[in-house]
C-alpha cells in the first residue's frame, strides 16, 4: 500500500531481516481463542480475518532499548515504539509474509472502517498510503511495502503523519537492535 517517493539506498542487511521476519505474525499479549492482542490488549476478534488464537500463548518480552521493545508469542513476533504521549507504533509481520502497521493514539475516538491518509518518511525517504480503523479503534495499514521497512530498520530518524497529528521516531538503531535480538531469538529457538 506504501508507495516510494525517492529511490532508497543500499538495504542488504534490511533484506535478511525482513526474509527473517517474514514467517512471523504478531499479537503482544495473551490471547484466548477467538481473541486478537495489540499492544497488550486483548479483545474478541469480529472482523472477517478473525481467526482463534492459540489458548495457552503468551507474550514474552524479547528485547527493549529506548522507546522500542520486540515482543514474541509463540513464533510470532512484533516490534512496538511508544511515545512520550501514549501514542504506540507497531510493524506487525503475519504468517504469509505480509507486513502491517498500527498506530494508536489516546487521543483517537475513531470509529470501525474509517480512513486515513498517513506518510512515514524515513531519512528523507517519504512512503504514503491509506490507513483503516480496525475493530479495535487503531488505525491499521494492512500491507506495508518492504521497501518502507527496509529503509526503517537502515535509517537514523523517522516522521509518522495522520491528519494534524505527528509522531518522531527517534534513533531507529533501537528499533533495528531490538529486531535483531527477536530474531535472534527465534532462530535459536527453532534449533
Amino acid at each position: 500500500m506504501f508507495k516510494r517517493s525517492r529511490m532508497a539506498v543500499s538495504a542488504l542487511f534490511a533484506l535478511g531481516l525482513v526474509a527473517a521476519l517474514a514467517g512471523m505474525t504478531a499479537i503482544p499479549a495473551s490471547a484466548a481463542p477467538g481473541q486478537v492482542c495489540y499492544f497488550g490488549e486483548c479483545r474478541v476478534s469480529t472482523g472477517p480475518s478473525a481467526q482463534p488464537a492459540p489458548s495457552a500463548t503468551r507474550s514474552q518480552l524479547i528485547a527493549k532499548r529506548g522507546s522500542w521493545s520486540a515482543h514474541l508469542v509463540g513464533e510470532q513476533a512484533v516490534i512496538v515504539d511508544e511515545f512520550n504521549n501514549g501514542a504506540r507504533f507497531a510493524i506487525v509481520a503475519r504468517a504469509d509474509g505480509r507486513f502491517g502497521l498500527v498506530l494508536t493514539h489516546p487521543e483517537w475516538r475513531l470509529k470501525q472502517g474509517q480512513r486515513a491518509s498517513i506518510k512515514v518518511t524515513i531519512d528523507g525517504d517519504a512512503y504514503q498510503g491509506t490507513a483503516v480503523v480496525n475493530g479495535h479503534g487503531m488505525l491499521e495499514v494492512a500491507d506495508a511495502s518492504k521497501d518502507m521497512l527496509k529503509a526503517l530498520f537502515r535509517g537514523r530518524q523517522g516522521r509518522i503523519e495522520v491528519g494534524d497529528y505527528s509522531f518522531d521516531m527517534t534513533n531507529l538503531a533501537d528499533a533495528t537492535a531490538v529486531t535483531q535480538a527477536a530474531v535472534k531469538h527465534l532462530e535459536t529457538a527453532g534449533r
